[in-house]
C-alpha cells in the first residue's frame, strides 16, 4: 500500500506541473510581448497626452511622463503601441488656432419673453434639448482665437470675465479647456467666481453650462461654449 500511495503522489505532482505550464508560458508569453518605447513631444504637452493614452492602453501597460524632457514613457505589447504611437504622432501636431464664442445668459423659468431668436440656431437647440428655463436675457458675448497650449484671459461683455488653458484637439474632434475660471464683476471691482473647473468641449458643438444665480427657483446663469476651428487651421468644417 505504502508503494503504491508514493506512486500515485508522483503521478499527482506530474499532472499538476504538466496543468503549471501553460500558465507559465502564457506569463512569459506575455512579458515577451511588452516593448517599452520613449516618445517626445516636438509640439503639444505630454502632460495633455498623459491622461488620453492611459485611456488607450492594455490592463498590463503602464505609462510615465518624463516632464522635464517632455517625453512619455510607454510600455505595452507590441500590437497595442503600435496604436498608441500612431496617436501620439497625430496628437503631437504644430499648434493650430480654434476659434471661441462664448455666450452668458441670465435664464428664468418666470419670464415671459424668450429672445433666443437673437442666438446662433445650433444653441437655440441646445438650449431647448437640456435646459427647463422659459426666457433668457444676453449678459455677454465674445469672439475669439486661441492656440493650442495657450492660456487665455478675457472680458465677456461688460460683467464677466473668463480664462483658461486651452488643450489639444484630439482624433475624435475633442478639446480639453484647463482651469476655466468664470467671474463676475461688482461695480469695477472683480466679485464673484461662478465657475472653477475643467471643460471638455466637442469641435463645432456649443457646449451649455447651467450654474446656479441669485434665486435658484427663478433663474440661472447659463455660460454656452463653441469651439470651431480657424480658416487656416486645416482642421475642416465643424460638424
Amino acid at each position: 500500500m505504502t508503494a503504491a500511495r508514493a506512486a500515485n503522489a508522483r503521478i499527482a505532482l506530474a499532472v499538476a506541473a504538466l496543468l503549471l505550464l501553460p500558465a507559465a508560458g502564457a506569463a512569459q508569453q506575455e512579458a515577451e510581448t511588452q516593448v517599452r518605447h520613449a516618445f517626445t513631444l516636438q509640439h503639444q504637452r505630454a502632460d495633455d497626452a498623459l491622461e488620453w493614452m492611459q485611456s488607450e492602453m492594455s490592463a498590463h501597460g503602464t505609462i510615465e511622463l518624463q516632464r522635464a524632457t517632455n517625453t512619455l514613457v510607454l510600455r505595452d505589447a507590441r500590437s497595442v503601441l503600435e496604436h498608441l504611437l500612431a496617436l501620439l504622432r497625430d496628437f503631437d501636431h504644430p499648434r493650430r488656432q480654434v476659434e471661441f464664442e462664448i455666450f452668458i445668459l441670465e435664464a428664468s423659468r418666470r419670464g415671459s419673453g424668450d429672445p433666443r431668436s437673437e442666438l446662433p440656431a445650433q444653441l437655440i437647440d441646445e438650449l431647448g434639448d437640456w435646459l427647463a428655463f422659459t426666457s433668457y436675457r444676453q449678459l455677454g458675448q465674445g469672439r475669439f482665437e486661441a492656440m493650442e497650449g495657450e492660456d487665455v484671459r478675457f472680458e465677456v461683455g461688460s460683467e464677466f470675465r473668463i480664462g483658461f488653458r486651452v488643450g489639444t484637439v484630439l482624433l475624435d474632434r475633442r478639446l480639453k479647456l484647463y482651469g476655466v475660471e468664470v467671474e463676475r464683476s461688482r461695480g469695477g471691482g472683480l466679485g464673484e467666481q461662478v465657475f472653477n473647473g475643467h471643460l471638455n468641449v466637442w469641435v463645432g458643438k456649443p457646449l451649455v453650462l447651467a450654474l446656479s444665480y441669485r434665486d435658484a427657483e427663478a433663474s440661472g446663469l447659463v455660460v454656452a461654449v463653441t469651439v470651431r476651428p480657424a480658416q487656416e487651421d486645416g482642421l475642416g468644417a465643424g460638424e
